[in-house]
């Protein structure tokens, strides 16, 4: 079940909180604690962060981040936006502060035995932001992503976010090189923030997350109906979003001034963008299924033709023909069939064989070949398929095409290997289509 809860309290208060109002426990925490010393928030001056010394500053926001391990599911996950701040030109490293202090705590003052275990950092890259740089430091354009779990059971789900974005022709001629479910995306992010609000007015928060990076966060290691926390809700675009991912969302905020800008803005700007999301979501996860089968074809017909080059330069089998067909359209497998002439040749396995291992480990497929006497070998076994011609020059057009019963098994001889696999791409830049602008 998918809900929403915005609620007007102070997060230093989070486990009473969830107590009195039998909340769920959550499974993500996401969130960006207020900055040190930067502005009041339209809040009462005992908000974090505001007229307090740098060490309460810290302590104060360490004392929500472990209460919200209290309050959360045994493999939940935080992910921490937060940033560094010059005073007096003193630069103050927050993120690195804060986790080391939550390295240090003492566990005897919470109800558990562990803290949150630190798993990656990724560069938030803003590209537009206020103008800021003081002397000694230069224009300020990204934060940082604090990453942590509370133990090693925790949800990633990486091939979500694989993209294809940045693919071009080589792909076609290389895929060995490539992860047939796309690439996995860097440790850098770039998403710029919402100048212009949610769609709908300016904004005014001080810096509201954009829906991208939320978007991205969920998908990586949330499901539907998980529950999403965020102690400094502010704006409200994570619960707003997470909503409308079908996820249950939890958010609290010191300040009253947020919310009515949450239900009138926020929440609308979310269901809008994820409606046009979602259409662009289908489009992608297309392509990404096209290139994955294209992929998977590519690997074997290239390791067949290695093959098929293979034995002709060893053996004698100037007579043969080769055939390469399809075990299992999804996994790797591929049957390897050699017709062989008149004037059998004897194999030699010790040489053959480790041939076979390394296209198997080069390419991730698993062939099994077998030989047969051409006079023995009808067409019948191949089951009346349509077979393609493919050559070394090109892995990724066939030649031509032919039944199996127009392949003259006695008296045949073609320079190419047949496969029940059909590929034919004309144009490699433009194969996924143009996206609409």
């Amino acid at each position: 079940m998918t809900y929403y809860k915005y609620i007007i309290a102070d997060s230093r208060n989070l486990v009473q909180i969830f107590a009195e109002k039998n909340l769920d426990k959550a499974d993500i925490v996401l969130t960006s604690p207020p900055y040190y010393d930067t502005k009041s928030y339209d809040a009462p001056d005992c908000q974090i962060g505001y007229k307090q010394s740098y060490q309460e500053y810290l302590t104060a926001t360490v004392d929500v981040l472990q209460q919200c391990y209290d309050v959360t599911n045994d493999n939940a996950t935080l992910w921490l936006v937060t940033d560094t701040v010059k005073r007096n030109g003193i630069l103050y490293p927050i993120p690195f502060d804060i986790n080391s202090k939550l390295d240090e705590i003492d566990t005897h003052k919470y109800s558990r035995s562990k803290s949150w275990v630190l798993r990656d950092v990724i560069i938030w890259n803003r590209s537009k932001n206020l103008p800021w740089h003081s002397r000694g430091r230069l224009k300020h354009e990204f934060e940082y992503i604090l990453f942590y779990s509370k133990n090693d059971e925790y949800k990633y789900y990486l091939d979500r976010l694989r993209n294809i974005d940045d693919y071009k022709k080589w792909w076609l001629t290389y895929p060995e090189r490539y992860n047939p479910k796309g690439r996995p995306p860097s440790n850098v992010w770039e998403f710029s923030i919402p100048i212009r609000g949610w769609g709908n007015s300016y904004q005014k928060h001080l810096c509201p997350f954009p829906f991208p990076l939320i978007e991205r966060i969920l998908t990586i290691s949330s499901d539907c109906n998980d529950v999403i926390l965020d102690p400094f809700a502010g704006s409200g675009s994570v619960i707003a979003l997470a909503y409308y991912m079908d996820r249950a969302a939890i958010g609290l905020d010191i300040s009253s001034s947020y919310k009515d800008e949450f239900e009138k803005e926020v929440l609308v700007g979310a269901e809008r963008y994820w409606s046009n999301r979602n259409k662009e979501l289908q489009g992608i996860c297309s392509k990404l299924e096209l290139f994955e089968n294209t992929n998977l074809k590519l690997r074997k017909i290239k390791a067949g033709l290695e093959l098929y080059t293979f034995i002709k330069d060893r053996f004698e089998s100037s007579n043969s023909i080769f055939f390469l067909l399809n075990t299992s359209i999804e996994e790797l497998s591929v049957d390897y069939i050699v017709s062989q002439g008149l004037s059998s040749y004897e194999l030699n396995t010790s040489i053959l064989i480790p041939f076979i291992k390394q296209l198997n480990s080069k390419y991730g497929v698993k062939i099994s070949v077998r030989f047969e006497d051409r006079d023995n070998f009808p067409s019948n076994q191949l089951h009346n398929r349509t077979l393609y011609a493919y050559s070394s020059k090109s892995i990724y057009k066939y030649q031509y095409k032919l039944t199996s019963t127009q392949i003259p098994l006695n008296t045949f001889d073609a320079d190419c290997l047949f496969s029940d696999i059909e590929i034919n791409i004309e144009n490699p830049i433009e194969f996924f289509g143009k996206d609409k602008e």
